[in-house]
């Protein structure tokens, strides 16, 4: 067996070696096929989740015949490749089921000064908070942001709450969050970077770090911020409809760098609930809002007080919306206007 997804850490090509005693002949599952059982003994929530499993898989690199210099700095879309060059007889169809990856385009003059200023400056060392950044952003192109924090231990437990403590001397943390232009992100909302990346970080951090220091690469973490409230729409909007648009217009606006709107996830910062009602009732079909509540949400426990402002719990914190589902709207139904009936005299 020869394993290229890093003990199904990555995207990859999985070699198998049928053995002669394999039979045919099953009971459980259809006959005429040899099946094949993958599984993982323990801590299964760092594999990623399966999105495919093909079989006569190939890897394909690109070859530059005079293309663009940029051509290959940004991810080829799924789909892209459909034939081959060459037609084969023996080849029934050809599928790209994913966008490319590992693509980096040519070096441009100033992203060359850039570089060489940098090199000058930490000499492939990492010495300084400033060093670890620099050094991770330039050997993986797929990293868009990186934070480093000293004396700061971070690292998971064995309870699953995790350990987190600024107060650790000898300890570094560093934080990554992967470019949104790579594909295959399984939340938006929650842009994590795979831990097989991870790995390949922290074993290129160690051989330019101090024996000494303790290194912990990871994920920064997510805090989700929920709103509820209640809405009065203006006579002839529809209900349904313009609730669940207001839902993911809330979520676009407190996650823009998830959709087309563009931005970027950011560490610390702050959410004010005054600024969120002022979104909302800039809405169209909005005529008035009341009841509305800003809810803070970490590691899975829902939060149960009301906010004026949401700020992450920790350096490592990164606040992102709720998904869509999760907020709550409730619509103000107009009341019944029903005109009091004229009383006749002489009923009385």
């Amino acid at each position: 067996m020869r394993d290229a997804t890093g003990e199904l850490l990555n995207s990859g090509i999985v070699t198998l070696a049928i053995p002669r005693e394999a039979t045919v002949a099953n009971t459980l599952f259809p006959a005429g096929l040899v099946w094949i059982r993958a599984a993982v003994h323990e801590k299964s929530d760092a594999v990623c989740r399966l999105q495919l499993v093909a079989a006569q898989a190939l890897k394909a690199s690109f070859a530059d015949r005079d293309n663009s210099p940029d051509f290959s700095a940004a991810p080829l879309a799924a789909g892209t490749i459909s034939k081959l060059e060459r037609p084969d007889s023996a080849v029934k169809t050809v599928s790209q089921p994913f966008a490319s990856f590992g693509g980096r385009g040519a070096e441009q003059p100033a992203a060359f000064y850039t570089r060489i200023s940098e090199r000058l400056r930490h000499k492939d060392r990492a010495i300084a908070l400033w060093d670890y950044e620099r050094l991770i952003l330039e050997a993986f192109p797929q990293i868009y942001k990186v934070k480093c924090l000293n004396h700061t231990c971070y690292e998971p437990s064995d309870s699953g709450a995790g350990i987190y403590r600024e107060l650790a001397p000898g300890h570094v943390a560093v934080v990554t969050i992967p470019k949104l232009q790579f594909p295959n992100q399984r939340d938006p909302l929650k842009p994590y970077t795979s831990l097989g990346l991870l790995q390949d970080i922290e074993a290129f951090l160690k051989k330019r770090t101090s024996c000494f220091a303790r290194l912990h690469v990871r994920n920064p973490l997510f805090e989700e911020v929920r709103v509820s409230f209640r809405l009065r729409l203006f006579d002839g909007f529809d209900e349904t409809f313009y609730s669940n648009q207001l839902r993911q217009k809330i979520t676009r606006f407190l996650s823009p760098w998830a959709f087309t709107e563009g931005g970027s996830p950011s560490f610390g910062g702050k959410i004010y609930k005054s600024v969120l009602v002022n979104f909302v009732e800039d809405q169209d079909g909005v005529d008035y809002v009341t009841d509305f509540q800003v809810f803070h949400d970490v590691n899975g426990v829902l939060g149960s007080s009301d906010l004026d402002e949401v700020a992450g719990s920790t350096a490592v914190s990164i606040l992102v919306s709720a998904a869509a589902s999760k907020h709550s709207i409730t619509v103000i139904k107009p009341a019944l206007e029903s005109a009091p009936a004229e009383t006749c005299p002489c009923e009385t």
